[in-house]
């Protein structure tokens, strides 16, 4: 069985990245290929900000999703419109906005909506964490 992850919350105002990650821990362990991606969406997308430093005695949530997505080779989707409006920017949409920098950690991708779509329909369940 393989499960789609949307995460609306805040990684910062709420504990939806922390339970998500969690979440995706267990079930990988359980059954390592049980994970299809991570869509972020909503404030979620602010995880993808790789100049997030929080206080030294708090985890470093992006960092742990990174290493996550890494060594299982999980998607992580950030919803473009979501994280362009949060400052949350690609390289490539750096340009395109003409901007001089950009702020989209290793491993996240900007996705549209469409990539959700595809997602939910070709897993057996999607859990939402807000």
């Amino acid at each position: 069985m393989q499960h789609t992850l949307l995460i609306t919350g805040s990684p910062y105002q709420s504990k939806a990245c922390h339970t998500a990650l969690r979440f995706v821990k267990t079930a990988l362990t359980l059954q390592p290929d049980s994970i299809k991606g991570v869509f972020f969406y909503e404030d979620a997308v602010l995880i993808g900000n790789q100049l997030n430093q929080p206080p030294r005695d708090e985890i470093n949530l992006t960092k742990a999703w990174q290493t996550v997505a890494q060594e299982h080779n999980i998607p992580l989707y950030l919803c473009i419109a979501a994280a362009v409006r949060r400052g949350v920017v690609s390289e490539d949409e750096s340009r395109r906005y003409e901007l001089t920098q950009h702020s989209l950690a290793e491993h996240f991708q900007l996705e549209g909506l469409g990539t959700l779509v595809d997602l939910m329909n070709t897993t057996n369940k999607v859990i939402q964490f807000r």
